[in-house]
């Protein structure tokens, strides 16, 4: 049986063009009333035109005017935010007054408290002049517990970024501190205050078991933080990273034990929506508030709230209604990677699932209206299989769709991640699934939430040891350039194309596919006969000699070295011939680690270096080390001139 029906889904068009105006805006710049202008202009050309079928384009136009507007407006800086990278460079120190802004998470590692930070205030010299400044604070033994809306005056020092991370601008450890306010009431308050004491609940009976709890708080609750360097480093490295943002799979299992609980007393389906949105809104706001939550979250309203106002939930829809609402709240989300990745990734998915289904059923708009009977036939074997199928085109749908912007952003291939996932995506669904009940009946009773907090270690425990498995594997991960935007754009453009595209389209998309990676790999290749010398800051210089071998040399600090590595990453560097290490205050721990991950042949050390920590480490590591009898690294010119003995 086939089945076509023509919808019409004016949310994309308006969607894509205001991301298209935002975007435009960020590449080519403009001023905000050239945009407006131009707005009114296409506004009176399509009143004047009015019957001859050219409304619809100019309408989407005008969106695009109007993102492109509403981006110009957004990059303007107030005079205030200026102030406190004026103090960055005057003092040594900065002092501010200011507001915590967010549910502050503990580190792992030391204790050390972080949250993000909106500076009121900031001193220059004797005199204290307004600021508008979003920062993050880091701060070791603070006075009591920190919470949020509470008032401080923070002393340290600020770093500013590169480029700013949703909002964050930069960075203030803290020297001294004191509390000016306590937190007014409020509804964010009281969300925060419950996540912390939903996170006490998950720990009931696993006080043993700190890996396994510091993991499970990261999942349920969004407390990424909580995750040790180094497992944080495993998981970005098989790509499993996005088991840890608040999105879908926790808002649907959320859903689905609200839902079950409204069956059993009877609730009408139409009024679902009532009593699921409030508290899908309430663990949003409790977890941060990160884009894919709030994806997640207004997708699942529009699903919900759609009976009743008499109409079909549809997916793609409210990803589009989604998209418009976060980026009105925020446009310069439009280069955020954790935006683009989210509605990326969840867009792929629910393509190639429509894809998936209409081969399968032949129906071209398949949804909850088609009995599940029709999908697996009587045979419970058959729905199982179709189960685990569906699972693995999940995983597919979700590598292909993301693993460009992974490269483009983080410049990280990870092919482990299209098997691996099968396992992961899983074990997921069942840890939040069973942390959820935990907290659910934490209230009616210890015992069953002790019971359920053990099983979860046993999940977390698998979890944990698939991800550390996966990490070992040959060519579990590799390091690449960044693909340029011309083959971003061929390869969304032929998966569009074939997921979603007439079968004339197939043949048309599979060259797009392969004409990008064509372009990308042909990009990446560089002759070996070039030399190369890239600086970071004042204490890291990469260098590419003519038999193309990397060599580092850095001064070891832990600022340096994360330098280093991004550096390394960006230049697609899996392997260093040599490590130089020109300072003996290099840190060990930093040095280790970056040798784990790039696997130096040889470590070498300059006099200043020798007999320090660093140095020492490494050697009972079993890493060969050299050492120079040279009084200075000499990197002039791109050459490094080195004697060793």
């Amino acid at each position: 049986m086939s089945a076509t029906q023509q919808v019409r889904r004016p949310l994309v068009g308006i969607a894509l063009s205001l991301a298209s105006g935002l975007y435009a805006h960020h590449l080519f710049g403009g001023a905000p009333l050239l945009f407006l202008g131009m707005g009114a202009l296409v506004i009176s050309w399509a009143c004047w035109m009015h019957g001859h079928g050219r409304s619809t384009i100019s309408f989407y136009l005008v969106c695009a005017l109007l993102g492109a507007a509403l981006h110009a407006v957004e990059k303007i800086e107030p005079p205030a935010c200026s102030i406190l990278p004026i103090a960055e460079v005057l003092f040594q120190e900065q002092e501010v007054v200011g507001t915590i802004d967010d549910s502050p998470a503990i580190s792992s590692r030391d204790g050390t408290q972080s949250f993000r930070f909106r500076a009121e205030a900031v001193r220059l010299g004797t005199e204290w002049f307004r600021s508008d400044a979003r920062f993050r604070v880091y701060i070791k033994r603070p006075q009591g517990e920190v919470a949020y809306g509470e008032r401080w005056r923070l002393k340290g020092r600020y770093r500013s970024y590169e480029e700013a991370h949703a909002g964050i601008k930069g960075s203030l450890r803290v020297s001294d501190a004191a509390r000016l306010q306590e937190a007014a009431l409020s509804l964010k308050a009281f969300c925060y205050k419950t996540r912390q004491h939903a996170s006490r609940i998950l720990c009931v009976g696993m006080e043993s078991f700190s890996e396994q709890t510091q993991l499970l708080r990261a999942l349920l609750l969004g407390y990424r933080e909580a995750l040790s360097p180094a497992f944080y480093q495993r998981v970005a490295h098989t790509g499993t990273l996005h088991i840890f943002a608040i999105s879908g799979l926790h808002v649907g299992v959320l859903a689905s034990i609200l839902v079950a609980a409204l069956k059993m007393v009877g609730v009408p389906r139409t009024i679902w929506g009532v009593f699921l949105v409030p508290v899908l809104l309430f663990y949003v706001v409790s977890t941060g508030m990160k884009p894919s939550a709030l994806r997640a979250f207004t997708m699942a309203t529009v699903y919900f709230s759609a009976p009743l106002f008499g109409r079909r939930p549809d997916s793609v829809s409210a990803i589009a209604l989604a998209a418009i609402i976060l980026l009105a709240m925020d446009p310069l989300q439009i280069t955020n990677p954790g935006f683009l990745l989210s509605f990326t990734v969840v867009s792929g998915i629910v393509m190639v699932h429509g894809y998936a289904m209409r081969r399968l059923t032949g129906f071209s708009r398949p949804s909850w209206a088609i009995p599940l009977a029709q999908l697996s036939g009587p045979r419970p074997l058959v729905a199982l299989v179709r189960f685990f199928g569906l699972l693995a085109l999940t995983s597919v749908a979700a590598w292909i769709f993301s693993a460009p912007l992974t490269a483009r952003f983080f410049n990280t291939l990870s092919p482990v991640a299209l098997a691996g996932n099968l396992a992961v995506i899983p074990l997921t669904f069942l840890i939040v699934l069973t942390g959820t009940l935990a907290l659910v009946a934490a209230p009616v009773s210890l015992f069953v939430t002790l019971v359920f907090n053990h099983a979860n270690r046993v999940f977390v425990g698998l979890l944990i040891s698939v991800i550390r498995v996966m990490s070992t594997l040959p060519g579990a991960y590799v390091f690449i350039r960044s693909p340029p935007g011309s083959v971003l754009a061929l390869w969304y453009a032929g998966l569009i194309l074939f997921f979603t595209g007439t079968a004339r389209m197939r043949k048309p998309a599979i060259f797009l596919l392969l004409g990008s990676l064509l372009f990308w790999f042909g990009g990446s290749f560089r002759p070996f006969s070039e030399m190369e010398v890239h600086k970071e800051g004042s204490a890291t210089t990469l260098i590419r000699s003519e038999s193309a071998r990397w060599i580092l040399v850095t001064d070891g600090s832990p600022y340096s070295m994360g330098q280093a590595a991004r550096c390394l990453r960006r230049e697609g560097v899996n392997r260093l011939h040599a490590l130089v290490i020109s300072d003996r205050r290099a840190e060990a721990e930093a040095v280790e680690q970056l040798s784990k991950i790039f696997l130096p042949k040889e470590v070498w050390m300059s006099p200043k270096a020798q007999g320090g920590v660093a140095a020492e480490t490494l050697r009972r590591a079993g890493v060969p080390i050299c050492f120079s009898s040279q009084p200075e690294w000499d990197v002039e010119g791109g050459v490094l001139s080195v004697s060793l003995d």
